[in-house]
């Protein structure tokens, strides 16, 4: 990472950590010792602060010196709809993977929209795979193994990925869910 990137870094992850307990600069220094100019001049990255300065800083808001220096990319990522794919299902119906978390313990999260009277099916995650499911509209039948269950608009399910699975949208409307999917080893190498 470059210095100035360093240092926007870190102006940035300091005041959200400061307004993240409600502080005032004023506050900050008057408990950390350092003056509200140095403060200041960290948060708006005008200054390159000493370790110690840094340590300070970072005790007094009650984190790690890593914590304020860590990128965004390390804190989150925005998966823009329109870099997702939509993969045909069913006959007529549409999944898409919305986000796919990328490291162990790996989870996805996937909308699906299934259209009237038609089915997708799966022949199973990876063994100790869970499934969350939320449908939002519409009607839904989901099969895994000898089990079906009926949801109704606003209902959720919790269920084994790893066997066999069917969804089936039993009305002519379209259902529309939101599934999260939860793997406890290996991520499913069809969707890696």
């Amino acid at each position: 990472m470059m210095q100035e990137d360093l240092g926007r870094t870190l102006a940035a992850n300091v005041r959200a950590a400061r307004q993240a307990l409600g502080w005032r600069l004023e506050d900050l220094a008057a408990r950390s010792g350092v003056s509200r100019n140095m403060l200041q001049q960290i948060e708006t990255a005008r200054t390159n602060p000493s370790v110690a300065t840094l340590a300070r800083v970072a005790a007094t808001l009650g984190v790690s010196i890593g914590v304020l220096v860590e990128p965004p990319e390390e804190l989150g990522y925005v998966a823009r709809a329109s870099e997702t794919l939509a993969r045909p299902a069913g006959r007529d119906s549409v999944a898409r993977l919305l986000v796919n978390d990328g490291q162990a313990p790996f989870v996805e999260v996937w909308d699906f929209t299934i259209a009237g009277h038609d089915e997708i099916r799966s022949a199973g995650h990876p063994q100790g795979t869970r499934e969350l499911l939320h449908l939002h509209q519409g009607a839904l039948e989901v099969s895994v193994g000898g089990a079906t269950f009926t949801l109704a608009e606003g209902d959720a399910l919790r269920m084994r990925g790893d066997r066999p699975h069917a969804y089936r949208n039993p009305a002519a409307a379209p259902a529309r869910l939101s599934m999260t999917v939860v793997y406890s080893g290996a991520q499913d190498p069809r969707y890696a």
